[in-house]
Parts: C-alpha cells; sequence; structure tokens
C-alpha cells in the first residue's frame, strides 16, 4: 500500500512540476527568461512536494520546532505553486476557449453572409447574356450606323433621305439592344460570383467542426447556479488546482505516516520480560539504586555513544541485546546501571524522539528497527 502512495506521490508531483515549470517558461519574453522562470517555478513545487514529508519525518523524530519550520516553508511552496499552477491551467483553458470563440465567431460570420450573398442573388432580374449575345448586338449597332449615314448623310441636310428617321431609330433600337446586353452580361456574371460564393461558403460551413458554444462548462454552471459563466469557470479552475495541491500534500502525508509503525499492544510488556531470559548473574532489580562511590550510567550517553543508524532499513537489534551492552558500557567506566523498568522507561521515549521503531517480533521479542550497535561491542550484542 505505502509502495502505491509512493507511485501516486511521484506522478503528481511531477504534473504539478511541469504545470509550474511551464507556466513560467509561458510567461516570459524570451527563451534564456522563460527557462530561468520554469527551474524557478518548478523548484519551488519540487519543495512543496517534499517538504510537508520531511515536516512529518522530523514531527515523528521528535524535532517539532524544525518539522513547524519546514511545514511553514512547505505551506508558503505549496501557495505560490497553487497560483503557478492555476495560472497554467487557466491559460491553457484560455487558449481552448479563445479557439471555440473564434470557431464560432467564424461559422456565424460565414452564415451571416452566406444570408447575405442569397438575398442579393434572389433580388437579381435579369436575362442571361453570353459574350457571343453582347458580340452580335455590337455588330447590329455598326450596321445600323453605317445604315443611318448612307441615308441620312454626313449632316448636310440635303443628303437628308425619306427614310433618314426611320434609320436613326434603328440605330437607337440596336444602340438600346446592346445596353441591355452589356447590363444582362454584367447581371449574369455577377450572379455567377454570387452563386460560386455561395457554393464556398456552404462547403466551410459543411466543413466546420460543430461549436455550439465556447464556454461549455461556463454555461452548464450559469444554467445550474444563475450567475455568470465567467466567474464561475474562474473559481471551477481555482478548485480544481487547490484540490490537485491538496491531493499531493495529502498523498505524501500518507506515505509518511504509512512508514511510522506504531508500538504493538503488549510491545513494552515483553520488553519487560525480557529480564526473565537472562542468565541468573545479569539479572537487576528494577528499583536497583547505585552503589555508594559509583555514579549511575547514563542511558542516554550509551545510546548517543554506541547506538547508530544502520544502513539496512530491515537490520533490527533485540532490545535484550541492548540491555546487555549498556550493562557492558557502565561495567567498562565503573559505573551503577539502572535496573530493567528504568532502562525501559527511558529507551523508550529517547527512541521515539530519534525516530527509532519498537517492535515485537514474531518469536514474540523486542527489536529495535534500523539501527545497530557500535562494531567495538561484542559481537553477542548484535
Amino acid at each position: 500500500m505505502r509502495a502505491l502512495f509512493g507511485l501516486l506521490a511521484v506522478v503528481l508531483g511531477a504534473i504539478s512540476i511541469a504545470l509550474a515549470a511551464r507556466y513560467g517558461y509561458k510567461g516570459a519574453d524570451t527563451e534564456v527568461d522563460g527557462a530561468i522562470s520554469g527551474i524557478v517555478f518548478g523548484a519551488i513545487a519540487l519543495c512543496a512536494f517534499l517538504f510537508d514529508a520531511a515536516a512529518v519525518r522530523l514531527w515523528f523524530m521528535g524535532h517539532r520546532i524544525g518539522a513547524g519550520l519546514i511545514g511553514a516553508i512547505a505551506a508558503a511552496a505549496l501557495i505560490v505553486t497553487f497560483t503557478n499552477n492555476l495560472g497554467a491551467i487557466a491559460g491553457r483553458a484560455d487558449a481552448t476557449l479563445a479557439e471555440r470563440g473564434r470557431a464560432k465567431a467564424d461559422a456565424a460570420a460565414d452564415r451571416r453572409e452566406l444570408e447575405r450573398v442569397m438575398r442579393e442573388r434572389e433580388a437579381m432580374r435579369f436575362t442571361p447574356a453570353t459574350t457571343e449575345a453582347v458580340q452580335a448586338a455590337r455588330e447590329a449597332v455598326d450596321a445600323a450606323e453605317r445604315t443611318r449615314v448612307a441615308e441620312c448623310g454626313n449632316g448636310d441636310p440635303r443628303q437628308r433621305g425619306v427614310n433618314c428617321r426611320a434609320r436613326e431609330g434603328d440605330e437607337r433600337a440596336a444602340r438600346e439592344t446592346l445596353a441591355r446586353a452589356l447590363a444582362d452580361q454584367a447581371a449574369t456574371e455577377r450572379a455567377a460570383r454570387l452563386d460560386a460564393e455561395a457554393a464556398r461558403l456552404r462547403a466551410r460551413l459543411a466543413t466546420a467542426p460543430p461549436v455550439q458554444d465556447a464556454n461549455p462548462l461556463g454555461s452548464a454552471l450559469e444554467a445550474v447556479l444563475g450567475a455568470e459563466a465567467a466567474p464561475l469557470t474562474a473559481w471551477q479552475q481555482a478548485i480544481v488546482a487547490a484540490v490537485f495541491e491538496l491531493c499531493l500534500v495529502g498523498v505524501m502525508v500518507i506515505y509518511e505516516l504509512l512508514g511510522q509503525r506504531r508500538e504493538p499492544p503488549g510491545a513494552t510488556a515483553a520488553a519487560r520480560t525480557a529480564e526473565r531470559s537472562l542468565p541468573p548473574g545479569d539479572a537487576r532489580p528494577g528499583s536497583a539504586r547505585p552503589r555508594k562511590g559509583k555514579g549511575t550510567g547514563s542511558v542516554k550517553s550509551f545510546v548517543r555513544d554506541h547506538v547508530f543508524p544502520s544502513d539496512d532499513e530491515e537490520q533490527r537489534i533485540e532490545v535484550k541485546a541492548l540491555l546487555h551492552a549498556y550493562r557492558n558500557w557502565c561495567a567498562q567506566r565503573r559505573l551503577e546501571p539502572v535496573g530493567l523498568d528504568a532502562f525501559l522507561d527511558e529507551l523508550e521515549p529517547l527512541c521515539a524522539k530519534l525516530g527509532i521503531e519498537i517492535e515485537v517480533g514474531k518469536d514474540r521479542r523486542v527489536y529495535a528497527l534500523g539501527v545497530k550497535i557500535e562494531a567495538a561491542q561484542p559481537a553477542s550484542f548484535h
């Protein structure tokens, strides 16, 4: 179980560090500044990731002041990381919302333009005219003009024939026909352009991704809560970032708490029965007082000078061996050892303060975990 929480902590921590570093990088103007900001923000996120676990470990080791100081630093780093990650999440959402907004606005503009094109196209009234029809109308004008000149002369009244007025009417009618042909040709070309534009708009609308709402989450929250979409979306993003960071802190604290073994019920009683298995010559009454002329051996001094953390976390020492070593240490210094009860009364809080775990093994013997006695001690003490 603890390994699973450790793996989860690594995954969440990596995500948190990546979000904070990305926010720092994206917020800078240059590549160099972005890299520096990313490193700084990522380092702060890493501190928020590790310091809370360190504070828990220090607390159980008995370093209450250090645990409080590291916990305060972890809280400050957590606040900074929370705001950075909120900015990163909001920034990513901003880009998405802006893209959706542009897509929706483009689709709306295309629909409006299509409606305008269709209205203009439907309002057009003309007879389709081809280039050939216009050319024929031009040739008719030229022929009518030549006929009118032949009949009417070049303006000299003496050359004006009896059919001059009729030829002038023919030329005028030919020119009117050409004007209508030219107008119809222009209208035909305009209609073709409008038809092509309408076809292009329809094709773009048909292939455009369907976007019904630029901010669907905000619209849903607005419909449920009755407030504006923008602040509701901002609050939702803040809650997501806060819950994510709290999950990371919770995972790290759980990971450390699972690593703290509580002393099983009866461990102290079992430790106090260790005296029964000692050789008769080693037995000491629990309330024994130091002999005259001799000082009392300090359990704290013995542990400080001769008990050290082991490189192997699975290594353990029987409490009875610690008692043997302590009495041997007292004998070497001509000190009177304390009795079994006094030894255990001093050893238990001392181990708790130093983070040394005490447990009862399957053999019903009591062990101190993760420590070793100084190598200079007799082998029987290991």
